[in-house]
């Protein structure tokens, strides 16, 4: 008869979206350039995450963490490839279209608030405020 080994089990595996929240959590004292590119190259560096795929994980848990404690939602449903709409407070909705944000972005531009988070890329832009 053969012995019988206990494996203990490990950790569950976080998911990219929950490792870019420990990161950016770690990192919240940060302006959003800064806190987002050590995220980036964190998941990159020590998770062998694209950069792609570690660009949109760090954006989408930004956005989680920046819209705590916001009345206002964007109301995913109501959206589309065209158009956000954002709810206020009382549900009432208000529409960025493509152009809406193209515009805010030009603006944001010519203030000097847009951002690139990596000079290399020149990507993500994020707006500074």
């Amino acid at each position: 008869m053969e012995a019988v080994t206990t494996v203990t089990p490990i950790a569950p595996h976080l998911d990219a979206h929950n490792l870019a929240i420990g990161y950016l959590w770690k990192q919240r004292w940060e302006n959003r350039v800064n806190a987002m590119a050590h995220c980036i190259e964190a998941l990159v560096v020590n998770h062998d995450m694209t950069e792609a795929a570690a660009e949109l994980a760090t954006i989408q848990a930004y956005a989680e963490l920046d819209a705590a404690n916001q009345v206002a939602r964007i109301d995913i449903k109501a959206s589309t490839a065209d158009v956000v709409v954002l709810r206020t407070e009382g549900g009432r909705p208000v529409m960025f279209t493509t152009r809406d944000l193209v515009r805010v972005l030009e603006q944001a531009r010519a203030a000097g608030l847009a951002k690139v988070v990596d000079r290399d890329t020149r990507r993500p832009v994020v707006l500074e405020h």
